[in-house]
């Protein structure tokens, strides 16, 4: 008797998915696909599963995706990158191409989560929503590879610690430019 409500609400749950339009689809995968190949990268595929703090790891990545993919806009999608990157300092001995493919995929993911937040869960792109898409991204890519290849140039510099403050100031810069305005 008691299995009718939980069947119903599963039912129910199953339902809701049917409405999600093929573009969604298209982009939570993507968003999805991204994160995990971010994690393979650093743990490799076959040690995902090898010792107690990787599964740990594996497990939180999977839990992230799956809030993620159910809701796009939800803060709790920030799991699943945040665990990605704590490992990637965690392991120590990482090359730099390995955390630039790494950062690449994470923004990837990124970029096609938001872009399935912003669009309604029946919505369709046209071609010219997809062309004003990627033309939103192309900017975003430049100036990371631009950023990319200045962190790389200047690793090997060492600078004083007053340079602890320009950067500070430059977060802060930063964190003014890119948050909403009042009103």
């Amino acid at each position: 008797m008691r299995r009718a409500p939980v069947l119903d609400s599963i039912a129910q749950g199953l339902l809701e998915l049917q409405k999600i339009s093929p573009t969604q689809w298209l982009l939570r995968t993507l968003g999805a696909v991204m994160t995990v190949l971010a994690l393979v990268l650093i743990v490799g595929i076959t040690a995902l599963f090898s010792h107690f703090g990787i599964v740990l790891l594996t497990l939180t990545v999977a839990l992230g995706i799956l809030l993620q993919v159910r809701r796009p806009d939800s803060d709790l999608g920030l799991l699943a990158p945040a665990a990605i990157v704590i490992a990637l300092l965690a392991a120590g001995e990482s090359s730099m191409l390995q955390a630039a493919g790494v950062g690449l995929l994470l923004m990837l993911a990124h970029s096609a989560f938001a872009l399935a937040a912003t669009i309604p869960v029946h919505g369709q792109f046209d071609s010219g929503a997809w062309r004003l898409a990627a033309a939103g991204l192309l900017p975003v890519l430049v100036l990371s590879a631009v950023a990319g290849v200045l962190v790389v140039a200047l690793s090997t510099v060492q600078l004083g610690a007053w340079m602890m403050v320009i950067g500070v100031l430059a977060a802060i810069g930063l964190f003014v430019a890119v948050l909403p305005g009042q009103g």
